[in-house]
């Protein structure tokens, strides 16, 4: 019986002695089951606690931390399948631990699966949404019933809910041009006046002032809606001197480069007021999603409503406390018109709320957004376009952390 007693004694000592104090090299960190069985990570030195699959290599699984993908993760790849693929693992990291996820995705281009829908007559389909992949990718863990889809093209109900900063922003990250963004500037917020005073649309209102005529007699400090004119001149009223006050400014721009910004932003005039799937006094709260830890699937019908959505989580993001979404993914199908200093912002605000910011980019992205992001990137997810195997899931993952850094081929959970 001693001699029972010393050589369990003696194993639960080098156990110890073994994995204890052993420092272990992973791929890339030593994942959280490992470490809780004694496992300690050399990149760390201390127990492994990596709860986020990438994929598998061929020397083993590779796990990464919640905080290594907080310092920023790049999905790189032309193939629209395979880049729904690597969005579809991210999800799947989310829901193993328990986070939210919002997914902003590309703008969707239709594509005749028959030849016969490429006749004049018939409009060809528009591929489906991940919210359904995401919904059979959260049914493990019980939460394919807090996917919530919004088709920005579909005009849902609720529409999505934005702000006048929203816009403002994205007039500026659609690299329009400085003097489309000054009279902007000067404009949306009459606009917002007129219509709130109106009971009207103030988008509607925004880009009727965007025609050369209306514009104009805007200026002289007329307008008309619906056979009520105001001129500033003529008229006394609390209205008539917020006219003349809020018109002041867009007098002040110089009639050539008022012009040119007028022109700019006329190019989007009807997509501004024919904008039903966002709403300025109602509808739908990404903080409310944030905060729940939800699991929402969005896509924009155009490079505006793009913006518009980015512009939203970036203001979802920093209104809250540091560190308030620091249980969100928030990813991103980002479109080359939007400008580099937009990413900036989207890392930078999910960064401040501790949220994990992810970018779906072109294989070779552009030149403006590539230098935006290339040292605010510390995990890169390639495809692979000459794997031996021809699997469209074989990828190389580029990492940078500082502790932490490999390049590795791996393969994605198809």
């Amino acid at each position: 019986m001693p001699e029972a007693i010393l050589a369990y004694a003696g194993y639960r000592f080098l156990r110890h002695f073994t994995y204890g104090w052993r420092s272990w090299r992973a791929p890339g960190r030593v994942p959280h089951h490992l470490g809780r069985r004694g496992y300690r990570d050399a990149t760390t030195r201390r127990r492994g606690d990596a709860t986020w699959p990438i994929g598998l290599a061929k020397t083993g699984q590779v796990w990464l931390r919640r905080e290594d993908l907080v310092q920023g993760v790049a999905i790189e790849g032309d193939d629209l399948e395979w880049q729904a693929l690597a969005i579809g693992n991210l999800v799947f990291g989310a829901c193993m631990n328990g986070m939210g996820a919002i997914v902003v995705e590309g703008i969707p281009k239709p594509v005749a699966r028959k030849k016969s829908e490429l006749s004049d007559d018939k409009v060809p389909r528009k591929p489906a949404m991940l919210s359904r992949q995401i919904s059979q990718i959260a049914r493990p863990f019980g939460r394919d019933t807090e996917v919530y889809s919004i088709d920005l093209d579909a005009v849902p109900q609720p529409p999505l809910r934005v702000a006048a900063s929203t816009l403002t922003t994205a007039i500026a990250d659609m690299r329009l041009g400085p003097e489309a963004e000054a009279l902007h500037a000067e404009l949306l917020p009459l606009a917002m006046a007129i219509a709130i005073h109106r009971k009207k649309n103030p988008l509607e209102i925004y880009a009727a002032f965007l025609d050369e005529v209306a514009l104009d007699r805007l200026i002289k400090g007329n307008y008309e809606i619906e056979g009520h004119g105001v001129a500033a001149d003529e008229d006394a009223s609390a209205e008539g001197a917020a006219l003349r006050k809020a018109i002041k400014p867009i007098q002040n721009l110089p009639d050539d480069k008022r012009e040119v910004g007028r022109k700019a932003l006329a190019a989007h005039a009807a997509e501004i007021a024919g904008l039903k799937s966002v709403s300025m006094t109602e509808g739908f709260e990404l903080r409310s999603a944030i905060s729940a830890r939800g699991i929402v699937c969005i896509r924009p019908s155009s490079p505006l409503t793009t913006t518009l959505v980015v512009a939203r989580c970036v203001e979802a993001l920093v209104e809250g406390k540091p560190g308030h979404a620091a249980n969100t993914l928030i990813h991103v199908v980002y479109p080359a018109e939007l400008s580099g200093k937009s990413a900036r912002r989207f890392r930078a605000a999910a960064v401040q709320a501790g949220s994990i910011g992810t970018l779906s980019l072109p294989a070779r992205p552009p030149s403006h957004i590539y230098k935006a992001v290339r040292k605010i990137t510390a995990v890169r997810i390639q495809a692979r376009t000459g794997s031996r195997s021809g699997a469209s899931e074989d990828a190389k993952v580029i990492s940078t952390i500082k502790d932490c850094s490999f390049t590795l081929d791996i393969e994605m959970p198809a």
